[in-house]
């Protein structure tokens, strides 16, 4: 017994060892990485938090705005930068906010007239109200007054997202409802549309609005990209705070320290905002094990690529759509572009997505998958599987997948091909610059971004096809 006892003594200490060893070379690999600057260390004092909950409406949460620009303003004067066009906070560079048509940091609205309805708009994390523009314009089309909320952390300095807490997150929908609930349309319909982590607060929303009386339940959610999936690394992502509060270790916050080049979201990441999300998802999945609340969801409508480095595009289906009961839910997919020579390169080719599905018919929702007509060409066809049926329909389309792209990605389904940021760079602007169409060529290891950043794919080209299926769903609600 004495044997075993002091085996296991060792093997613990053996562990032990091993962790702090691998933990501390991690503290020190984060040296190497670039030296913080002051959008990575300044503290908002103007920011909202949930304790200022019941003193914030709408009106006061855009002064607060207005407050965090002028306090960022003050704490990293454009005049302290260095002179570079691919500065964010340097005034006459190319990607300055403000040489773009609106400063869409900062939370906003679009009303019209004889509206059917209201939409409440989230966006995703490190992105900015920006990244809904597209899908207000499109929703505004199909009769919708719109309100697109900045979360708490994001929009002026990628430090913030070391000061916000999920509960901010959500408070800050509570108060974007209260204020669609204001607005005319309101008593017609309650749309909520998330985007990645909007997705999740969309999603957590619905499940728990029943336990608040004075706020109105979303009459359908629209998700796109929705950061559902909880992934293994998010349980470790803020063991760093151990070691980080040292200035010798600062870095070790961060899981990348990038240039601050894009004008409406965040190049650098810090551990503790995907330690939040990992708090928020797992409230979700708490949630979701109440049969009641997964039976008051109401209808559900996602976009999503079936390759996502961010996400799990299955999650979508075993988290939500297998526990929603039957009301006129739908899943519409992209798949990979079948047909082109980089799907020979890929690590893994994904299966055909209708395979996953039609091994399960009858569904309580229906699915949609933009596809390959054939694996011979770049012509699409859609391939459609209904709610309750076993049989799924092919439909040929005009589209086709534009020859240079082998598929989408996550951070693409938002966003319009002509969009003058993140575009194809059939739109631009002298002023500005096309981050989606900029594909430099030279030696490697050189560019303080790496080339992942300028090949992930940053619109979505079937956009429209995506724009008029949400409003054929929305006319079907």
């Amino acid at each position: 017994m004495r044997t075993v006892f002091i085996a296991g003594r060792w093997l613990a200490t053996v562990l032990a060892v091993l962790v702090l060893t691998i933990y501390f070379g991690r503290a020190f690999d984060a040296r190497t990485m670039p030296q913080l600057g002051p959008e990575h260390r300044i503290e908002f004092v103007e920011e909202f938090d949930a304790s200022m909950e019941s003193d914030t409406d709408w009106a006061t949460y855009l002064a607060i705005e207005d407050n965090l620009a002028a306090e960022l303003e003050e704490k990293i004067p454009s005049h302290s930068r260095p002179d570079s066009p691919a500065d964010r906070y340097f005034a006459n560079s190319l990607v300055h906010p403000d040489k773009f048509d609106g400063n869409w940091n900062h939370s906003y609205e679009l009303r019209v007239p004889s509206p059917r309805g209201v939409a409440v708009l989230l966006h995703g994390l490190t992105d900015s109200p920006y990244s809904m523009l597209a899908t207000a314009q499109t929703l505004a089309g199909a009769g919708y007054n719109v309100v697109a909320m900045r979360m708490p952390g994001h929009g002026f300095a990628v430090s913030g997202l070391l000061q916000v807490r999920w509960e901010d997150w959500t408070a800050a929908v509570r108060i974007a409802i209260r204020r669609a609930m204001q607005v005319p349309g309101a008593d017609e319909s309650l749309l909520l549309v998330g985007y990645s982590n909007g997705g999740l607060l969309a999603v957590d929303y619905a499940l728990h609005c029943a336990s608040t009386d004075e706020l109105a339940c979303p009459n359908g959610l629209v998700l796109m990209s929705p950061g559902i999936a909880i992934t293994s690394a998010a349980v470790v992502m803020n063991w760093h705070a151990a070691l980080s509060w040292v200035p010798y270790f600062e870095q070790f916050k961060w899981l990348q320290v990038l240039p601050e080049v894009d004008p409406f979201k965040f190049t650098s990441f810090p551990k503790r905002a995907a330690w939040e999300v990992h708090k928020l998802s797992s409230r979700v999945y708490d949630a979701f094990a109440d049969p009641d609340k997964a039976a008051n969801m109401p209808p559900v409508l996602t976009f999503q690529s079936i390759v996502d480095n961010t996400v799990g595009a299955t999650a979508i289906v075993s988290t939500v759509y297998d526990r929603l009961p039957p009301n006129g839910s739908e899943l519409v997919l992209y798949d990979v572009n079948r047909n082109s020579t980089m799907l020979q390169l890929m690590q893994e080719v994904p299966d055909a997505p209708i395979d996953f599905f039609t091994a399960r018919v009858p569904l309580d929702f229906g699915v949609t998958i933009l596809k390959n007509r054939d694996p011979s060409n770049n012509a699409i066809a859609v391939q459609t599987l209904a709610a309750g049926e076993t049989e799924a329909l092919v439909e040929e389309t005009k589209l086709r997948w534009p020859t240079e792209i082998y598929s989408l990605s996550h951070i693409a389904i938002p966003f319009r091909p002509d969009d003058v940021l993140y575009g194809n760079g059939s739109v631009t602007n002298e002023s500005t610059v096309v981050l989606g169409a900029l594909a430099p060529r030279g030696e490697r290891e050189v560019l303080l971004l790496d080339p992942d950043f300028f090949l992930r794919i940053r619109h979505n080209p079937f956009y429209a096809f995506q724009s008029q299926r949400l409003t054929e769903w929305l006319d079907e609600l």
